[in-house]
């Protein structure tokens, strides 16, 4: 009779089993090897209270989790043996180790799964980004994107102060290879009148508002996206939805227009 010790062994063992993908006729056939050591497939049908079939069905599933082999050195008489536990204690390493690998990936990738996770029938994605360097990043990345034009509200002066006039410069440089017109609507500011000076030369369209309480924050409209730009953290959320999108189309071209109405 099986002691208690032997039975919590037997019960972690075959939860580990389990935990490898072993069904529960390979488990069992585990565990009765193990017992019995070295055997026959009649006896251990006999054991198991199963047929031969069953018996091999069992040792392929074994054989394919690399559990189990006949015996070499009685090659015609079909000796079936399972290999030590140690073995089993292997692989549960490995796959957890694979899993915490996963798991680690996964942790990072969470907030991009997130942002394309949609719900209800208009996709809808929303990133956030926290650093200069994902700043600049999707930066330039628009202009692999936009199509004809880019629209921006919102200060210029705060923006160039994170970025630099030397990145502006570049941007405006490979804006213009592209063939990438940009409507500027901004607040008041130094950076922001030079921008208006040098509008023909930059390929670019700039309206200064009027009397407008400033702003460090902006956003840009391009393709079917807006980012909304807020560089004092530096913080950037970028957004994918058509509605969204439509309403802060609809709010630039208001404001363009009565710029319009004023200048004239």
């Amino acid at each position: 009779m099986a002691t208690n010790q032997e039975t919590e062994i037997k019960k972690s063992l075959h939860t580990a089993l389990k935990e490898l993908g072993l069904l529960e006729s390979e488990a069992n056939l585990y565990l009765t090897s193990l017992t019995l050591g070295p055997t026959s497939i009649a006896i251990l049908a006999e054991h198991l209270n199963t047929s031969r079939p069953n018996v091999y069905k069992a040792i392929s599933g074994l054989e394919k989790h690399r559990l189990a082999k006949f015996s070499e050195k009685k090659r015609y008489a079909r000796i079936f043996v399972v290999e030590p536990p140690t073995l089993i204690l292997e692989l549960l390493q490995d796959k957890r180790e694979t899993m915490a690998n996963l798991d680690q990936t996964l942790v990072v990738a969470m907030p991009e799964l997130l942002a394309n996770y949609h719900q209800g029938e208009t996709p809808t994605k929303i990133r956030v980004y926290d650093s200069r360097e994902q700043w600049m990043k999707i930066f330039f990345q628009i202009l692999d994107e936009a199509k004809e034009s880019i629209k921006y509200l919102g200060s210029a002066d705060d923006f160039i102060g994170l970025i630099g006039w030397n990145t502006e410069n570049e941007w405006i440089k490979k804006r213009k290879e592209k063939g990438i017109h940009i409507d500027c609507l901004l607040t008041s500011g130094e950076d922001a009148d030079t921008l208006q000076e040098t509008d023909a030369e930059g390929m670019r369209t700039t309206k200064i508002f009027k009397g407008s309480i400033r702003f460090v924050t902006g956003f840009m409209l391009y393709a079917n996206k807006v980012i909304i730009w807020q560089p004092k953290a530096p913080l950037l959320v970028l957004i994918e939805d058509e509605y969204i999108v439509a309403m802060f189309k609809s709010i630039f071209e208001v404001l363009w227009k009565k710029e319009e109405k004023i200048n004239s």
